[in-house]
């Protein structure tokens, strides 16, 4: 067995991305020679079960008994403390994709937690509220993040030691495990309060809050900065509609942005209304706020003067 694990979850609605992107992309950029993969099943077809079976996946059979993105850290938990891992990396597995080597990272501070924090806030601190987290936690937690940059849970890293402590946090801290979220805030209590190390943007770039300029060329998504592929690339969003990227995935014919929706994202993550409101106002101020930008859009367009042939 390696030394080291990369740990993600999926269920059958995810899990041809997982095979055909995420699957596909690590392995193409990433030395897995120390790594095991592990995939968390949710609900994946048998044909997904068995071909990840047959490239050497290790796939572990879960309890549905909540959201996915909150369950999995029980669930990774469970799994993790029977098995003699050193480091574990937790990852998204269905809006994100490899473009360079992330094996080094596994290697570089390993005592210690690290992670990505977001350029901008998108929303999150709605689930600071006692429909999520007993009043006592919400206390000490809204003391202690409030004010810090927001940590992105698509990514993490950190010893086995201190994961196995994030995981049973997460899984004992949240009240209602049934929705999208509040795993966010968790991580952030206990990143912030153990310490962390930020990796940067390029480790897990989350295109809707991310300030550095960048470009698809040939599906590959470039940094303007430095010009190289940016190593993890994350297509974030609760809902379809809000994802800033068409046809996301791992390939030259994937990776189409969609200027509308950025455009209307930088104005939602900027907008105080959008980080105080629920997650039903935010996705009836999405729609309201793309639309808008749409017909503006559009307006340019229209106003735009016609080019004469020569």
């Amino acid at each position: 067995m390696n030394p080291y694990a990369i740990y993600t979850a999926s269920d059958k609605k995810y899990g041809d991305f997982l095979i055909e992107h995420w699957l596909a992309s690590l392995r193409a950029t990433t030395d897995l020679r120390q790594i095991d993969v592990r995939v968390l099943d949710f609900g994946l077809s048998l044909a997904q079960r068995s071909y990840l079976e047959h490239e050497g996946v290790g796939v572990r059979r879960c309890r549905r008994d909540g959201h996915v993105t909150v369950v999995r850290f029980r669930e990774l938990a469970e799994d993790l403390s029977a098995l003699p891992y050193e480091t574990v990396m937790a990852c998204d597995g269905g809006d994100i994709i490899f473009q360079d080597d992330i094996s080094p990272l596994f290697r570089q501070n390993p005592h210690v937690f690290r992670a990505v924090t977001e350029d901008l806030k998108s929303g999150f601190e709605f689930f600071l509220s006692e429909d999520f987290f007993s009043r006592s936690s919400l206390k000490e937690m809204k003391s202690l993040i409030s004010a810090k940059p927001q940590i992105n849970a698509g990514l993490i890293l950190g010893p086995k030691s201190e994961f196995l402590e994030l995981c049973r946090a997460i899984d004992t801290l949240i009240k209602d495990k049934s929705r999208f979220g509040p795993d966010q805030l968790v991580v952030n209590y206990i990143l912030h309060k153990k310490g962390f190390i930020d990796l940067g943007s390029a480790y897990n770039f989350v295109i809707a809050t991310a300030k550095e300029n960048f470009e698809i060329i040939g599906g590959v998504f470039f940094s303007k900065t430095t010009g190289k592929p940016i190593p993890v690339v994350h297509n974030a969003g609760n809902w379809k509609f809000l994802r800033p990227v068409e046809n996301f995935g791992f390939g030259p014919s994937c990776n189409h942005l969609k200027p509308d929706v950025m455009t209307t994202l930088r104005f939602l993550h900027h907008s105080t209304a959008f980080l105080q409101s629920s997650q039903e106002q935010v996705k009836k101020l999405a729609r309201k706020a793309l639309a808008r930008t749409r017909e503006l859009q559009k307006n340019v367009r229209l106003r735009s003067p016609k080019k004469t042939k020569r």
